[in-house]
């Protein structure tokens, strides 16, 4: 049987569209009924990476909650919501300013944090996968300058403490390894629904510091691999060029050769988008890693701080895992010789002050 994706086109976040698009994509797929029995718990993981405005394309947008929410309250009531942010940023800071804070309380759900863990071979996950029956995952659909783009496979990677991502990214200190480290991590706590926000998305320098792109879709699935195969090749993309769809793959966790999967309601080349701006460290990606070495060693890619924007919250400093950010003369600097480009600075930066750079030239966002 085919892993089945559903594409539903949405204009905008407006309560009561977006509530039909949702609706319409998980019907598309078997209904809500097909993943939510009567009287079960239910986890709402949506992506929550850091303090921001809907509007900045950085968190799940809170009204694509509010929808999920209303839907699953036709099955059960016992409905919780969570996420942990990126290195030390407090969870309730972000709930409160994405809005999600606000839809929880009108919905009157419970919105919790991940402070008690449990560990799965040798990861801690937060307690909840294990008192909830069903583990709803509400990804933001972006880029990231890592694994090239952030989707259903990438967001229960929020299911871990903040500190644990940042020793994660020190275990992987490179694309490939962490990537694949990703479908691992999937691979203890796999979601059993995916619907993905692509009404506004990130292209760019994401996840974090990218731009807002309009796509106008929801995308729906309970198989994360081809969700994220379909969200990829809808940018044009390979789904096999992404390393932890790839890896994903292999470990049999789910369908990425597109021809063994089935899209229903739109169409691929109905919401296709030609020129969607990927992060600039792409590039170096999909150049052989002899020939990448040597460039890096010619032209070395380093971390830049903009002291314009920078407000030296040191929160950079706190959560990088090689410790290669330190205070000099009252200004923040990077050793290029420890830092391993993991870009977990950029991604917790409040003010988006992080930047690549080649040697004193600064990359151009």
């Amino acid at each position: 049987m085919k892993s089945k994706v559903s594409i539903v086109k949405c204009s905008d976040y407006d309560k009561e569209r977006i509530y039909k698009a949702v609706k319409g994509s998980i019907d598309l797929i078997g209904g809500i009924e097909a993943f939510v029995k009567p009287g079960q718990k239910v986890l709402l993981k949506p992506n929550l990476l850091k303090v921001g405005t809907p509007e900045e394309a950085v968190v799940t947008h809170p009204e694509m909650i509010r929808a999920v929410i209303r839907l699953v309250k036709t099955q059960t009531d016992k409905i919780f919501v969570g996420d942990s942010p990126a290195g030390l940023i407090k969870a309730e800071s972000v709930y409160e300013k994405s809005g999600i804070a606000d839809v929880c309380r009108q919905e009157k759900v419970t919105l919790v944090k991940f402070d008690r863990f449990i560990k799965i071979d040798g990861i801690p996950f937060t307690e909840l996968i294990k008192e909830v029956d069903v583990l709803i995952s509400l990804p933001k659909f972006k880029t990231h300058n890592l694994t090239t783009i952030t989707g259903a496979i990438k967001n229960v990677f929020g299911l871990i403490p903040g500190l644990y991502k940042v020793e994660c990214h020190k275990k992987a200190p490179n694309f490939k390894v962490f990537s694949a480290m990703l479908a691992k991590i999937y691979s203890h706590v796999p979601a059993q629904l995916n619907i993905v926000d692509s009404i506004l998305a990130m292209e760019g320098d994401g996840p974090a510091a990218g731009k807002p792109r309009f796509l106008g879709f929801v995308l729906a699935s309970a198989d994360a691999v081809a969700a994220d195969a379909v969200l990829t090749k809808i940018i044009g993309l390979n789904p096999f060029d992404i390393i932890s769809t790839k890896a994903a793959y292999r470990l049999k966790l789910g369908e990425a050769d597109l021809k063994k999967i089935e899209v229903v309601g739109e169409s691929i080349a109905a919401v296709k988008i030609q020129d969607f701006a990927l992060p600039k460290i792409v590039a170096l990606y999909k150049v052989p890693n002899i020939i990448s070495r040597i460039f890096m060693r010619l032209v070395p890619l380093i971390i830049g701080v903009d002291y314009k924007k920078c407000s030296n919250c040191m929160m950079c400093k706190n959560s990088c895992p090689q410790d290669a950010i330190q205070e000099v003369g009252g200004k923040l600097k990077v050793n290029c010789r420890k830092c391993i480009l993991c870009l977990c600075c950029g991604e917790i930066c409040p003010n988006n002050a992080i930047y690549m750079r080649f040697l004193n030239r600064r990359v151009k966002s």
